[in-house]
């Protein structure tokens, strides 16, 4: 029997029995879909990520003392303005670098109270994150220089403040100091907003020696910069380090963030959640495999007849064990290509849902393709051998 005529004969067998050849191939079609679509929605997502770490910028960094507490943080390891000089001297690969400093403070307009935190900093912050103005402005240099009485607040402290009104020119008490509303900040959705210090609240911007008068202090809690070239982000920030130790005589007392740290950890995360639900996935495809073996034996079983009456007139061994091994084939791969069907469909829909660049990975589909042949060789071998054994009388007799 040529493999022509064994294939005809394996796909007219499984068309007989469309339901049954349906069901059986439903568990390699859940579980090649699963695998298809974790992989290209968590390539998606880790794009998706990349994009939003990219509007920050991947050169950005902060440096802060490890004892960040407010009453614990010493003259000693605490950070200064003049530690902000000092480094911007001595690193010409940065490319911007400021002082952030924040506290907790009441807010009072027009016998409208709420809370906010309080940043101190300088006229390059905006620019710095990349932080949108929806009214008004940033505060200028000028402004920070002659350290005026100026205050810029986020959409949520507005909308809290002021409703539907316009902020713009509206005195604000800030620990009973009158500061002027001159812009309001979008809502920061960048991947930076994770280093803001302090509880994830409504915040106030004013100039930094705005926010000394207020609160009576010449506190630094960080210092947040960016360099001119991603490569050299880990030297900047390694060299900034130590020399922050040898200026206030510590060792190793001050810590950085940086994007390039999120990016792994949420790759790692990715990867994890990918392995996991991969996992789950290969459970659904051996399963399937095993539903696959469960049908070709009970297919033997109810064709032992006909395979008594197919060796009586020549077939050989190897002629059933072609046909039956190329049904137990021909299931898994329909599944397996239904699967990546199903698999790409629900990432893409998935991808449009969440706005995430759709990402197809050609190795999952590799691999979808060629587990499917495997699985449809190794679970389809042991029922296609045990046919291929039956002795023709023997199969004759069988009813």
């Amino acid at each position: 029997m040529s493999l022509y005529e064994a294939l005809r004969g394996a796909l007219f067998s499984l068309r007989t029995n469309k339901l049954r050849s349906g069901l059986t191939m439903l568990g390699i079609v859940i579980g090649i879909a699963a695998v298809i679509a974790v992989v290209t929605i968590g390539l998606g997502g880790k794009a998706a990520i990349m994009q939003e770490m990219e509007k920050s910028g991947v050169n950005l960094f902060v440096l802060y003392p490890k004892s960040v507490s407010q009453t614990a943080q010493s003259e000693d390891n605490g950070l200064t303005l003049q530690d902000c000089e000092t480094l911007k001297r001595s690193l010409p690969q940065v490319k911007t670098l400021l002082p952030a400093s924040v506290n907790y403070a009441a807010l009072e307009v027009n016998q409208k109270n709420s809370s906010a935190m309080i940043v101190g900093t300088t006229s390059e912050f905006a620019g710095l994150r990349s932080r949108d103005v929806a009214l008004g402005r940033f505060f200028s240099g000028e402004e920070y220089e002659a350290e005026r009485r100026v205050v810029v607040i986020d959409q949520s402290l507005a909308d809290t403040l002021f409703g539907a009104g316009n902020p713009l020119g509206q005195q604000v008490m800030i620990q009973n100091v009158p500061c002027r509303v001159i812009g309001v900040l979008a809502k920061d959705t960048s991947a930076f907003s994770q280093f803001e210090v302090g509880p994830q609240n409504s915040y106030a911007y004013v100039p930094w020696g705005t926010w000394t008068d207020i609160f009576q202090s010449t506190r630094v809690d960080q210092l947040e910069g960016a360099t001119y070239q991603e490569s050299d982000l880990d030297s900047v920030i390694s060299r900034a380090k130590g020399i922050l130790n040898v200026r206030h005589g510590t060792t190793d007392q001050y810590e950085a963030y940086n994007v390039q740290q999120l990016v792994k950890s949420a790759d790692k995360i990715t990867q994890i959640l990918t392995s996991i639900i991969g996992l789950v996935a290969g459970i659904s495809l051996l399963v399937g495999g095993i539903g696959i073996m469960n049908i070709m034996l009970v297919s033997v079983t109810e064709r032992t007849h006909e395979i008594g009456l197919r060796k009586a007139v020549g077939a050989k061994e190897r002629d059933i064990l072609l046909q039956f091994l190329l049904e137990a084939i021909v299931l898994a791969l329909t599944g397996g290509i239904v699967g990546i069907a199903l698999g790409v469909g629900s990432a893409l829909t998935a991808a449009n849902l969440l706005n995430w660049p759709p990402l197809l990975s050609g190795w999952a589909i590799l691999f979808a393709v060629t587990f499917s042949l495997a699985v449809g060789l190794f679970f389809g071998y042991y029922p296609a051998l045990q046919a291929a054994k039956l002795e023709p009388i023997t199969a004759l007799r069988y009813e």
